[in-house]
Formats: C-alpha cells, sequence, structure tokens
C-alpha cells in the first residue's frame, strides 16, 4: 500500500476504537457494577497522563526528525496493554490498564497527524482532509455496527465484546504502523528544547487552547454517558450506534464544506458558530425522549466536532511553525483531550450519582459551553494572529480545514 492508504487505514483504526468505547464503554462498565464515581474516575485517569505523554513522545519526534518511529513505538504500547482490557473487572484493574494504554494512546491523534502532514507536504495525493475522514468513517462504523452486535446479544450487562473489540482495533492500529514507510522531514532545523516552551508563552495559542478545552469539557456527558442517557430512556443500543453514526455523516459533511468557510469567516466567529451550535445540542438533548428526536439532533455534531475540529487545526497551523508541528499537536491534544476531558469527566461522573441519571448532565454542558463562549472567545477575539517565536505563519497543509 502507498503511504496514504497505510494512513487512511490508520485513522480508520484507531477512531473505531473511539467509536467504540464513546458510546459503549461506560455502559460496560455499569454492567460490571460500578457506580457514576466510579465511572468518571476511571476514565478520567488517562488524560491526566495525556499532557505528559503527548508532549513526551511529540517532542522526542520533533527533535529528533523521526515522526513515524514515534508513531510506531507508542502504538505499540497502546496495543500491548490493550489486551488486558478485556480481562479487568474490578475499578481499580479497569483504571490500571486504562492507564497503561495511556502511555501510548494519548500520543497516537497528534503524532499520526504529524505524519500526514509531513506526507502532505511531500506528495501532492496525500490530502489532510480526505485522509483524516477515513477517522470518522472508522468512528461511524464501529459505533453502528457495535449497537447492533450488542442489541443482537440481549445488551447483556458486562458484554466482554466491548473491551474486546478496542483491543483488536488498536493491535491492528499497531501492526499496520510498523508498516508506515518514514515520514519525509522538512528543512527547517530541529528545534531547541527552549523553543518547545516558546509555545506555552504565546498567548494567541494559549487563548485558543482555553476556550477549546472548555468546549471539550461540555462534550464529556456526551462521550461519557450518551450511551448510558439511550438506556436512560428505556431505549435498545442500536439507537446510540444510530445516532452516533449520524453524527459523525454530520460532521463528514462539515469538514468537506470547510475549505469554503475558512476563507470567508474569522476563526472567531466559526468557534462562535460551533460553540452556540453545542449549547443548543446539550439543551436539546437533556430534554429529549423519543428515538427519533435524540438521532435528529446528533446531526448537530457538525458543529460541535466537524467545524470546531477543523476551525481549530486550521488555527494551530497558522500559529504553530512547521518544525514544532508535533509538538504543537500534541500541546492542543492534552490541553484539550487531556485536562479537558480530566474536569468533565470528573464532573460529569459525580453529577451522574447526584442526578440519578443521565439527561441533567447535557444541561450543564448547555451552560459551560456558553462559558467558552464568553470568556475564551472575548479574549480570542483581541488576540494577535501571529505566530510563535515571530517568524511567519505557517500555512495549513493541502486540502487540510
Amino acid at each position: 500500500m502507498v503511504p496514504a492508504r497505510r494512513l487512511r487505514l490508520l485513522y480508520f483504526l484507531y477512531y473505531a476504537s473511539v467509536g467504540t468505547m464513546l458510546p459503549y464503554f461506560a455502559v460496560y462498565l455499569r454492567g460490571l457494577g460500578f457506580d457514576g464515581d466510579a465511572i468518571g474516575t476511571v476514565q478520567m485517569l488517562p488524560a491526566l497522563l495525556s499532557p505528559l505523554v503527548a508532549l513526551g513522545w511529540a517532542g522526542f519526534a520533533d527533535r529528533h526528525g523521526v515522526p513515524t518511529l514515534a508513531l510506531r513505538r507508542a502504538a505499540l504500547v497502546a496495543a500491548a496493554a490493550s489486551l488486558l482490557l478485556p480481562f479487568a473487572r474490578t475499578p481499580l484493574a479497569v483504571g490500571a490498564v486504562l492507564l497503561a494504554m495511556a502511555l501510548g494512546d494519548r500520543a497516537l491523534v497528534p503524532v499520526l497527524d504529524a505524519n500526514t502532514v509531513e506526507w502532505s507536504r511531500a506528495r501532492p495525493t496525500v490530502v489532510y482532509a480526505r485522509v483524516r475522514l477515513f477517522g470518522s468513517l472508522g468512528f461511524s462504523a464501529l459505533a453502528l455496527a457495535g449497537g447492533a452486535a450488542l442489541a443482537a446479544r440481549g445488551d447483556r450487562p458486562g458484554d466482554v465484546l466491548v473491551p474486546a473489540v478496542v483491543a483488536a482495533c488498536l493491535a491492528a492500529f499497531a501492526a499496520v504502523a510498523l508498516t508506515l514507510p518514514a515520514a519525509p522531514g522538512h528543512a527547517e532545523a530541529r528545534p531547541a528544547p527552549r523553543e518547545l516552551l516558546s509555545l506555552l508563552r504565546h498567548r494567541p495559542l494559549v487563548v485558543l487552547l482555553g476556550a477549546c478545552a472548555l468546549h471539550w469539557m461540555a462534550c464529556a456527558p456526551y462521550h461519557l454517558f450518551f450511551g448510558v442517557l439511550v438506556r436512560d430512556r428505556a431505549l435498545p443500543s442500536a439507537v446510540a450506534g444510530i445516532g452516533m453514526t449520524a453524527g459523525v455523516a454530520a460532521e463528514i459533511l462539515a469538514l468537506l464544506l470547510f475549505p469554503r468557510l475558512g476563507p470567508r469567516f474569522s476563526t472567531r466567529a466559526l468557534l462562535v458558530a460551533a460553540f452556540l451550535g453545542s449549547a443548543l445540542r446539550w439543551l436539546l438533548l437533556s430534554q429529549a425522549t423519543s428515538a427519533a428526536a435524540i438521532v435528529a439532533l446528533q446531526l448537530l455534531h457538525g458543529l460541535t466536532f466537524g467545524l470546531f475540529w477543523a476551525t481549530a487545526i486550521h488555527a494551530l497551523g497558522t500559529l504553530v511553525p512547521a518544525r514544532l508541528r508535533a509538538t504543537g499537536q500534541a500541546l492542543f491534544s492534552a490541553v484539550v483531550f487531556g485536562i479537558g476531558n480530566s474536569l468533565g469527566y470528573r464532573l460529569s461522573g459525580a453529577a451522574y450519582d447526584w442526578h440519578g441519571s443521565a439527561a441533567p448532565l447535557f444541561a450543564w454542558a448547555a451552560g459551560v459551553e456558553l462559558v467558552a463562549l464568553a470568556v475564551g472567545l472575548a479574549l480570542l477575539g483581541r488576540a494577535a494572529p501571529a505566530s510563535v517565536s515571530g517568524g511567519p505563519a505557517t500555512s495549513a497543509p493541502r486540502g487540510a480545514p
């Protein structure tokens, strides 16, 4: 396979594991007897490691110019640990396995993105947006197939199919990563350690990360308890899979349309649309009771993730120089998916125990989206768009958002 095909397959496999985890893992844990606090805590633990793990692997990739080697090693760590997941049945055991997996999988997305961007610079046929779309396809395929499979198996509590599929996807990811050719290097000099720290002193980048982290924290009830909400409404697991699939279809459409939207609107305007649309989605979802309403509301995922992700990646492309590409992607992952997820998961788990159901969590999420809008974007509107270290802003990769 040429690099583009292998990269597409890697995105498909990774997000296939995510498409299994997000809608069904909390339900699986509840079936094992975990309460809401335990569910939130064990899934918060990997996010706590995310900053160190993502920045560690990305720093290694940037300093030595070996993003492909970093991807291979991180994938092997994640895959090896995931093989233990089907055998973990207590909060302590599940938490330990998820922490071990996090030592590799927290770096997979930023390092894979860095590899894809380098290939897109070297080969016109490798277009970032078109390659990344296969992640969305993998997510929707497994979300839909997983819901159907679990329903066909009787929606049994603690069905081991969930962790087994996650482990299989990560093992296949590692196998493909080992065959990926080394990404071509860029001409810029390797960054010195002090340049890595300069990202943390760049105000526009920090403001962007803060706004995005608040948004992702508001998404935690959806990521953690959407499948539980479906069960709370006395609906089958297949509804969660269909809803996730509808959301991914809207996400793909948003990614395809973004090249036309990006040049016409500012980063601030696009994030306003993403955050306001998400606030409306969470508020309505907290009141929805029918399968049709729940599935229809997932179409707003085009704003919650599609428009949000495309806008954020485009902004990173203008704020972070090429020699710090992997580190910039990792910093985004660490702050948004690490800190944002940690706070969101922990608060969501505690709130689920307090309320005794998932629906009120989505009403709270709508409020957090408005905080992201009022605080983060007010600051972002005043932030200068200069790149890190005073150098010229780098362009987004060909075909990227």
